[in-house]
């Protein structure tokens, strides 16, 4: 007679499945079922036949998800460190590895609770540099350059992914890296997509969920989301180490109150720019010319007569000083008002509005200060040069 679960499991597949396959599948001890020995019928019952096709489809679908085989690198754990290969990752959390022995070949595997691993000193991958440099560039990346790194960093988040928690594992870096190429592209809500993520599961005390932050709170800016950019940028510590960044951040912050008429909140994103990191991407004459719109907007009329004297001693030859004689010119009655509480009275205003650029820049009005205006059409050199700083990314 014939082992009855070796019979069930067997004939469906055709034979193909091997011996030891079939026995680590086996049922009730590969003894006939009681009531269908009665019958004379050695088969167990239909649901047991599907248990046990199911245990062994197992045996081939699991390996393919859960063997990984990072490394090897040196695993730290409390009182032990030892080189080995990651493999996969139990659902209840636990960690198998591959020990490596001290001659290099394979040995056991072992499985160790997540928390008893306290370091995985995982190298950070070659291409990683290379991908930063790519996303520093004053150019964007082509088509092929950006799908070529895509291709890398999927690749290394997929097999990372499962053990992304463990300390040292850089599959978060990873993800953030995605995020920055897809910011490059102009691809800016699927770069909000990641850099959710990793707020979502990433450590809050990590640098990765702090500046996927400011990044998600800049592309939001970008995409005109004021009051979703607000969230995310508002009462964060500004990120000093980090001078181009903190740059997109408060411009970022200060273009999104603009855009809300919160006037006040966008002055002091603005001035502490022009005021403490000017010299960071000529942020000053940046800072100032969107400073005098929240000035306008408020009739603070003599700091923005001062606000015009400073922009234009920056570069009086510059698209930063044209935009403000375009200023001057448009509120030279109120700006000569305020002009007599300050030194230089009239003369500096109308001196201002007559040497303002003739032709098409000196002709095109200024905005009116109840509209917002993050980029003033004062030409495609100004507009480009002073108002928005794409040209940081």
């Amino acid at each position: 007679m014939k082992n009855a679960t070796e019979f069930s499991v067997r004939k469906p597949l055709g034979g193909l499945l091997p011996r030891s396959a079939v026995q680590f599948a086996t049922v009730s001890g590969g003894r006939p079922f009681p009531a269908a020995a009665a019958r004379g019928d050695t088969r167990p019952p239909r649901s047991a036949r599907w248990r046990a096709l199911g245990a062994v489809l197992g045996l081939f679908l699991l390996p393919a998800v859960a063997f990984a085989q990072l490394g090897p690198y040196e695993i730290q754990l409390a009182a032990d460190h030892f080189p080995a290969q990651l493999l996969r990752r139990e659902k209840n959390g636990d960690v198998w590895l591959r020990r490596i022995n001290p001659d290099g070949t394979p040995g056991p595997q072992v499985g160790y609770a997540a928390a008893d691993l306290t370091g995985v000193a995982m190298p950070r991958p070659a291409f990683f540099s290379n991908i930063e440099a790519m996303v520093a560039a004053l150019a964007a990346p082509s088509a092929d350059a950006a799908a070529r790194a895509h291709a890398a960093l999927d690749k290394f988040i997929l097999q990372s992914r499962p053990f992304r928690d463990l300390p040292g594992v850089v599959s978060d870096e990873a993800v953030f890296l995605k995020g920055r190429v897809l910011d490059r592209q102009g691809k800016y809500p699927e770069a909000i997509r990641l850099y959710e993520e990793l707020r979502a599961k990433t450590n809050p005390e990590s640098s990765f969920a702090e500046t996927a932050r400011i990044r998600e709170g800049i592309d939001h800016a970008k995409l005109t989301n004021s009051l979703d950019a607000v969230e995310c940028l508002a009462g964060l510590i500004l990120p000093e180490e980090d001078e181009p960044l903190l740059s997109e951040l408060l411009f970022a912050l200060g273009d999104s109150y603009a855009q809300l008429e919160n006037w006040d909140n966008a002055l002091l994103s603005y001035l502490t720019l022009a005021v403490f990191y000017p010299y960071a991407g000529n942020n000053e004459a940046r800072a100032l010319t969107r400073a005098m719109t929240c000035y306008a907007a408020l009739g603070e009329w003599e700091p923005l007569y001062r606000t015009i004297q400073d922009t234009i001693a920056i570069d009086p030859a510059g698209p930063a000083a044209d935009y403000a004689r375009r200023f001057a010119k448009k509120y030279a009655k109120e700006l000569g008002q305020a002009g007599q509480f300050v030194e230089g009275g009239e003369r500096v205003v109308a001196d201002v509005a007559a040497t303002a650029v003739e032709g098409t820049v000196a002709a095109t009005e200024a905005p009116e200060h109840t509209q917002i205006q993050t980029a003033p059409a004062v030409s495609e050199t100004v507009a480009e040069t002073v108002e928005y700083p794409d040209d940081l990314l």
